[in-house]
């Protein structure tokens, strides 16, 4: 039995806790006086002196350069390319220390220095370094040198930055000089945190326009991220007309035609808004509100009796997570139901002290009123509502005395409502909504379950 590698009971293994760091410390020292270093490393006109040793087992690339066979294996004489002299002085003291003096004037010749030479601990201290000096000026040459280097953590990190500080980098100097490539995938993002669409528009255009002569070719690459059907025309033609450089205002408006015409149809409007789904829904991260609208309340004593109806709208806005109060509804009702259509809040139907109506009200949040369109109809209440294909249907409800199964249709452009259909069941206070799919039809959810119209 080896009594050197076999324990006797009753031993135990003791440390000194410092003895790494004491060791390091003197091999620091050993360098500095020169004193059994076996390389020289040629950095420009300036030698350094180093142990292979330490060099090796600090770094995977000296580990390889000399013990693989190399010339410099067995040489004292390594020369390196691409470091200069200080920064290579900084990386040497980092191998005998374990500390390194970043600065932002040398962390990014330093990053890369690190990555050439595999000091991969250097590499995570300068990325922590620039996410600590990160801001809208400069994050655009931080996502860049951190693609160019491929530092996929610093890149995640400069990525998400920009989208979450959207409006204040697309108005600096470094978002004009993005690459075509990087600009759009930037614009193609879900996270951008912004306050409309209109804000991708104009970071689009400011990049095009930074350049016409070179970037106009191409207008339909960076211009395909932006949501268009989110943007008011009117808006889009103004922004048109004032670009100077003739050939490109044609080529927008030839682009944005289908968007911005009045005289385009509405059966094509529906097919372009079928075809392209994700671009008119807002941005995951696109500032957002969510509307409570009308309903009743109970009055002092709490009894079902005594609830009065509300014309009341609240607004709740997702960047300052607050409530408040928008414009009123004309008609103060309960027991109705909404849906969205072109950016516009419809409310249909609904009732008040036992009478049910067939008015309809819809909202723009752009001019922040209500406005009366067409009437259902019939009066209904407690009715499934939901926008598909460009239209509004309104289903079932309470229709006077009864629940009904009919099946009605709004047309906006038109401003009439049509009865097209029946439910199998009638049925009331239920939800439907539309499915994107094959076939497009609705389901309905309610008492009896679920069914297809």
């Amino acid at each position: 039995m080896d009594p050197v590698t076999t324990a006797s009971p009753g031993a135990s293994l003791r440390s000194v806790e410092r003895h790494a760091h004491l060791v390091l410390q003197q091999m620091e020292k050993m360098r500095q006086q020169l004193e059994f270093c076996d390389l020289h490393l040629h950095i420009g006109q300036e030698v350094f002196g180093a142990h292979k040793l330490v060099l090796a087992a600090s770094s995977p690339y000296f580990a390889a350069l000399l013990s693989g066979g190399m010339k410099e294996s067995s040489g004292d004489v390594v020369r390196i390319q691409e470091v200069e002299p200080p920064i290579f002085q900084l990386l040497l003291d980092f191998i005998y220390t374990g500390s390194v003096l970043i600065s932002p004037e040398n962390v990014q010749e330093l990053m890369t220095a690190a990555d050439m030479l595999q000091l991969s601990h250097v590499v995570a201290l300068c990325c922590d370094f620039l996410k600590e000096q990160i801001e809208p000026g400069n994050c655009i040459g931080f996502f860049q040198f951190s693609e160019q280097l491929c530092c996929q953590p610093l890149l995640e990190f400069t990525e998400s930055y920009i989208h979450t500080h959207f409006p204040e980098v697309q108005r600096g100097e470094e978002f004009l000089a993005l690459s075509k490539e990087q600009l759009i995938r930037l614009l193609r993002s879900e996270e951008l945190c912004i306050e409309d669409e209109h804000q991708v528009f104009s970071a689009a255009m400011s990049w095009l326009q930074k350049d016409t002569t070179t970037r106009k070719r191409h207008v339909v690459e960076v211009l395909e991220p932006v949501r268009f059907p989110l943007l008011p025309p009117q808006r889009l033609h103004k922004d048109i007309e004032e670009v100077t450089d003739f050939s490109l205002r044609v080529a927008l408006q030839t682009l944005l035609r289908e968007y911005c015409e009045p005289s385009l149809s509405p059966k094509d409007k529906k097919l372009c808004s079928f075809l392209q789904p994700s671009r008119v829904r807002p941005r995951r991260k696109a500032r957002k509100f969510l509307y409570a609208i009308g309903g009743y309340t109970r009055l002092q004593g709490g009894r079902w009796s005594d609830s009065r109806a509300l014309s009341c709208v609240e607004r709740f806005d997702t960047f300052s997570q607050y409530w408040s109060t928008v414009s009123s509804l004309h008609q103060a009702r309960s027991g109705m139901s909404a849906a969205v259509l072109d950016g516009k809040i419809y409310v249909v139907g609904g009732e008040k002290d036992s009478m049910i109506f067939d008015c309809v009200e819809s909202y723009d949040p752009v001019s922040k009123q209500w406005a009366a369109v067409a009437s259902m109809n019939h009066p209904r209440c407690g009715l499934g509502v939901c926008s598909c294909h460009g239209a509004i249907y309104a289903m079932g409800g309470w229709v006077g005395a009864e629940i009904g199964n009919g099946i009605e249709r709004f047309s906006p452009e038109e401003n009439t409502w049509q009865i097209v259909g029946q439910m199998a069941l009638p049925r009331y206070n239920f939800a439907c909504c539309e499915r994107q799919g094959a076939g497009q039809r609705c389901p309905l959810w309610g008492p009896a379950g679920r069914t297809w119209v």
